[in-house]
């Protein structure tokens, strides 16, 4: 299995887990529902699968930058158990807010302090650079308030 595959599977096992937990899907017919569209996608082209895969964790990845600390560390702490990539770890490839913050190169309040300690603390492998931005992040804030 390749790199490319490897990603799919992880990415469609997190959003299996996801929709099954957070996306109110109940009025949708089986054939709508969020894996089995993706499923449909794969049997017409993989490529349409990929994107719309990385879309549909873009979506998850935004919807849940309002959760609070507490239940991003819930969440990492089953997937993590289920071997499953976490949400801060899919959060600092995709979300917009991270890539603001990490431009910016500044914490401006609580919401973006809590995500940007979830990705520092999550256990998936961060380049040592990026390692030294986030406690430099964290502890700029920390001091500040």
């Amino acid at each position: 299995m390749g790199k490319d595959e490897l990603d799919y599977a992880k990415m469609k096992e997190f959003l299996s887990f996801y929709a099954e937990r957070y996306l109110r899907a109940d009025g949708l017919p089986p054939d709508k529902q969020p894996i089995a569209s993706l499923k449909a996608l794969e049997k017409k082209s993989m490529k349409m699968a990929f994107n719309g895969l990385r879309q549909a964790i873009n979506n998850c990845v935004e919807a849940s930058l309002h959760f609070d600390h507490a239940e991003v560390e819930k969440l990492d702490s089953q997937l993590r158990s289920r071997s499953i990539v976490t949400l801060s770890e899919l959060r600092r490839r995709y979300s917009k807010s991270y890539a603001k913050i990490v431009k910016r190169g500044q914490i401006e309040n609580e919401t973006e302090y809590y995500l940007v300690r979830n990705i520092l603390y999550d256990p998936t492998e961060k380049a040592p650079d990026e390692l030294q931005l986030l406690q430099r992040l964290i502890s700029d804030y920390e001091a500040a308030v």
